[in-house]
């Protein structure tokens, strides 16, 4: 069940508009109670955690989706739960893996880690140099033992959603982006909210902390008669 305000959705709104997507993840995180002085130092599964809390406050625990499934190309809707969403708890400490006699271990992901690799030609491997302990030559069958543990260790960081083409009958594991769904939403319900504050003041004057008091429903009611 949404919890917040219309008032406290534009200003968590707001405080994020003009950040880049890595820096307005902090921002949301934030909004939803994260340390804002630690939580780029979190793994990525905790900082999605507080993702997923505020956008429920927000909007509530059903998630409306689209996709294109990627065989036919048909366009899909589908709802899905929070627990849907949610995956286990991720490992304490660091991971590990072994590959070629060779054994690896490494830290989560983080934020700040994400932001460090930003725009370099080879973000993966850079990402993942910076997570392992200790030197270690990064072969490619490594680098892919490494990311596939890093996703097992962390999971909420990396979400994925079965999903089966109504249409060709493809299956396959659709990305879920907590970060990117959450600032869709946001954007969408600021922008409704924002042309009825400016429908509702242009019409009768009033201001904006007049207009989110009335209900969306006695607004659309007020707009329809301005409007005739």
């Amino acid at each position: 069940m949404a919890t917040l305000s219309e008032a406290d959705v534009l200003a968590i709104w707001e405080a994020a508009a003009q950040r880049p997507p890595l820096s307005r993840a902090l921002v949301l995180a934030t909004a939803a109670g994260a340390d804002p002085a630690g939580i780029a130092d979190e793994r990525i599964g905790c900082r999605d955690t507080y993702l997923l809390q505020l956008r429920e406050e927000c909007f509530g625990t059903a998630y409306d989706c689209v996709v294109d499934c990627p065989d036919c190309h048909a366009e899909l809707e589908f709802r899905l739960s929070s627990d849907d969403v949610r995956a286990p708890q991720g490992g304490d400490g660091d991971g590990a893996c072994k590959v070629d006699g060779v054994e690896v271990t490494f830290r989560a992901v983080t934020t700040r880690d994400l932001l460090a690799v930003a725009g370099s030609a080879d973000p993966r491997r850079g990402l993942i140099d910076g997570c392992v302990n200790g030197p270690v030559a990064l072969t490619d069958s490594l680098l892919q033992a490494i990311s596939a543990a890093m996703a097992a260790h962390d999971p909420q960081a990396a979400v994925s959603i079965d999903l089966d083409c109504a249409v060709c009958g493809h299956h396959w594991a659709a990305p879920f982006d907590i970060a990117g769904y959450l600032w869709s939403e946001l954007c969408a319900a600021a922008g409704r909210i924002l042309r009825d504050v400016h429908g509702l003041a242009s019409a009768y004057g009033w201001s904006e902390s007049d207009v989110l008091a009335i209900s969306p429903v006695r607004r659309r009611h007020y707009l329809e008669m301005a409007a005739s």
